[in-house]
């Protein structure tokens, strides 16, 4: 749902830099750059006779976080992405400026453009993901040259001005089986927009956006289902946590002893009786049975008494 009146709009791309230089909206801090970039459209496959497919001017600006100006470089590949949005200048005419998120660049010396080039990987569409309104229908699914489109709207926020700003979108639905059964998009309807850039409309000059996924936002707040109570709900939960092996070193049983080779020890230790107060007025004294100073030794288990040698029956030899 949009925050403070802004919708998200995430762009993810990667190509090569035409040229660097300072952000113009930051001047004095040099850790502020902008990119310049062509963005290149690859797939021709996809097409719409209302829809042209050069290069896309844009704009990149980014923070560089590590103060490292060699790593973006003409003709360097980076990866890129961040929240973005389409407007045109008189200087730049229509192009997308793109607020990164992060940059990284490809490995590699760009001076040896050969060798560079080469093992750079090849080119995809710009992805985007944008929360939008729907405003308008045209065309029809799987008739004609002019694929089935919704004309799109999306505010975002505009960190280089900060503030918000409006921009149209067109989303296309790629000829096909997919889409049969699809719902007509009602007008004024938030969607959820994934999809791939592949031009620019010719009359109005937006961006067209194949569409990839889509999903519908719920216009009013739905009652949460009633929730179980715990007691109802609430089982016993398996304790795996006992089951684990332990870590330490094995302890040893303790020994087990018989019965008969426990003493039992039992003596009462009752008072055997009380006097009166005394003349003093101390409080009642109890007396104890006389115990003797030394314990008692506790029993020896008995063992059995061998017989003496005498009286074992000697066996006689033989004559």
């Amino acid at each position: 749902m949009p925050s403070q009146g802004s919708f998200p709009a995430i762009l993810h791309i990667r190509d090569f830099i035409d040229h660097v230089e300072q952000d113009p909206t930051r001047p004095g801090k040099s850790l502020c750059m902008q990119l310049r970039v062509s963005l290149n459209i690859p797939d021709k496959d996809i097409q719409s006779d209302d829809v042209e497919q050069d290069d896309i001017p844009t704009l990149i600006r980014l923070f560089n976080e590590g103060n490292r100006p060699d790593l973006y470089q003409s003709n360097a590949f980076i990866y890129a992405w961040g929240s973005f949005l389409a407007t045109s200048s008189d200087s730049d005419g229509f192009h997308i400026l793109l607020h990164a998120h992060g940059v990284e660049r490809h490995p590699g010396d760009q001076e040896d453009t050969s060798s560079y080039f080469m093992h750079c990987p090849e080119a995809a569409l710009p992805v985007v993901t944008v929360l939008a309104t729907v405003l308008e229908r045209e065309g029809q699914l799987n008739t004609g040259t002019t694929l089935l489109h919704y004309r799109l709207q999306s505010t975002v926020y505009n960190s280089s001005t900060r503030s918000h700003n409006t921009f149209p979108l067109t989303a296309y639905f790629k000829n096909g089986q997919r889409w049969v059964n699809f719902p007509p998009l009602s007008i004024n309807t938030n969607i959820f927009l994934t999809g791939r850039i592949f031009g620019i409309t010719k009359n109005n000059r937006q961006l067209a956006v194949i569409t990839d996924d889509i999903h519908f936002l719920p216009t009013q707040p739905q009652s949460l289902p009633s929730t179980p109570s715990p007691t109802a709900s609430k089982r016993k939960r398996q304790d795996r946590w006992s089951q684990r092996a332990n870590t330490g070193s094995p302890l040893k049983p303790a020994p087990v002893l018989e019965d008969d080779s426990i003493p039992t020890l039992r003596q009462s230790y009752s008072p055997t009786g009380t006097t009166s107060m005394n003349n003093d007025g101390e409080g009642t004294l109890i007396t104890w049975p006389d115990t003797t100073d030394d314990g008692q030794p506790l029993p020896q288990p008995r063992t059995p008494t061998p017989e003496p040698r005498s009286q074992r029956s000697r066996k006689r030899p033989r004559n």
